[in-house]
């Protein structure tokens, strides 16, 4: 048997129409136990391990890195697509406008003569980027359960490394269990059906709150309302959308209303986020076509920021910021779409106009079109946690590999793998 048959046998390669077919079957028994399963899992339990590479490297991208590379020896040996995802028309997108950010970098790099280091960090980022979608286009098309298994991997690396090297800023919950005991509700929750579902996100959304996590707390709350609006007819969804949503802000602002104690540290959050965003926003607004380098290394962004927090510390009367000192590149803007425009112009955007569209309409498919599943609202909270972090969060290595798994979900909802069609009844 010559190499490339080797390799069409192989569990990790659904070259034939039986094995392709896993990805919306999802055949039961040696799935759990499958390569591709163990490498998903592997995975995603190393993202929050990370080593010193170009910048801190999440340790699961090496374990991505070597899948892309046997993903693409298959295609040169096998001459087809290992899987249903790699030929997804939504995955070449998201590359070729990778491509185009990676472009729009390395001419704003050169443009604003950026340090070398920051240039090797801004551009390697997108080089880890596309090859991680590669990666978990791969993993993902050989079974949807990978998907899952991926994101029981990161939990459960999540709650190791903060019990191995301590959580940040010694916050177990935000930082360590909170998270993945979450997803550990929106699993198990929808088993007894959509009301207790809701009822679950109620309740977690208010624990987050009385713990200080409020993006968190604000995202069950929104899954628990998308919940009751998925339920509801179909051809009521859109009527009720809006007064859901009112519902929704509302339960928000009562709940943080009941459950804040002392504000000062979220003040004290809200202001650097704040003054983060305003200064990428700035800075984009003073060079939308060029931008102004990987990292700000060579402008006076870095500054800027600096000069927007000191005014609106002084204005919330807080303080006790830490390291007012930092290096540029020790920054990292709490906007991943944001920061792109900031240091790439638009072309650098280019990545996340696509992946936000994504985000948008696996969002409008599963709440509008698709039938209520046991797996909507986990995946749900997947997605509104992406569309937050493309808004609210930084571009960190971490967040490459979040990307590229929300990306994978992306494709498997376009492919109605995820959730049942409109005729498919629901499985509730």
């Amino acid at each position: 048997m010559n190499s490339s048959a080797l390799i069409s046998h192989s569990n990790l390669l659904p070259g034939t129409p039986e094995a392709n077919a896993s990805v919306a079957e999802v055949p039961s028994g040696r799935v759990w136990l499958s390569p591709s399963a163990w490498i998903s899992f592997l995975a995603g339990f190393l993202t929050f391990f990370t080593i010193s590479f170009v910048g801190e490297m999440p340790v699961g991208e090496l374990v991505l890195m070597a899948t892309a590379g046997w993903a693409v020896l298959c295609v040169a040996l096998n001459h087809t697509w290992p899987g249903r995802l790699l030929p997804g028309r939504f995955l070449w997108s998201l590359l070729i406008a990778q491509l185009i950010a990676l472009g729009g970098y390395i001419f704003s790099d050169l443009y604003r003569h950026s340090f070398p280091l920051d240039m090797a960090r801004g551009w390697s980022r997108m080089v880890f980027l596309a090859i991680d979608l590669v990666a978990i286009a791969y993993l993902f098309g050989c079974a949807r359960r990978n998907f899952l298994i991926f994101v029981l991997g990161q939990c459960l690396g999540a709650v190791a490394n903060a019990l191995i090297f301590g959580p940040l800023f010694g916050d177990m919950w935000k930082f360590g269990v909170g998270y993945p005991l979450t997803f550990l509700i929106f699993f198990i929750a929808p088993l007894a059906g959509p009301f207790a579902t809701m009822l679950a996100a109620g309740a977690i959304g208010t624990v987050h709150f009385m713990l200080d996590y409020r993006s968190l707390g604000g995202l069950c709350l929104l899954v628990g309302m998308l919940t009751f609006l998925q339920i509801a007819p179909r051809r009521f969804r859109l009527w009720l959308a809006p007064l859901l949503m009112i519902a929704a802000l509302g339960a928000v602002f009562w709940i943080y209303g009941q459950t804040q104690g002392d504000s000062t540290r979220a003040t004290r959050s809200d202001v650097e986020r704040a003054a983060m965003i305003t200064a990428a926003l700035e800075a984009f607004e003073q060079s939308p076509l060029i931008g102004h380098g990987s990292w700000f290394s060579n402008t006076d962004v870095y500054d800027n920021f600096m000069v927007i927090r000191h005014a609106a510390a002084k204005q919330a009367h807080v303080g006790g910021f830490i390291d007012p000192n930092k290096e540029p590149g020790a920054i990292a803007v709490h906007s991943q779409i944001l920061v792109a425009l900031a240091e790439g112009g638009l072309f650098g955007g280019a990545f996340f106009f696509v992946y936000g569209a994504g985000l948008f309409q696996a969002l409008y498919s599963m709440v509008f079109v698709r039938r209520w599943h046991r797996l909507t609202p986990f995946c749900t909270l997947v997605l509104l946690s992406a569309l937050w972090d493309l808004f609210c969060s930084p571009f960190s290595g971490a967040q490459r590999v979040s990307i590229a798994m929300t990306s994978g979900l992306i494709l498997l909802v376009q492919m109605d793998v995820m959730n049942p069609s409109p005729a498919t009844p629901s499985r509730a």
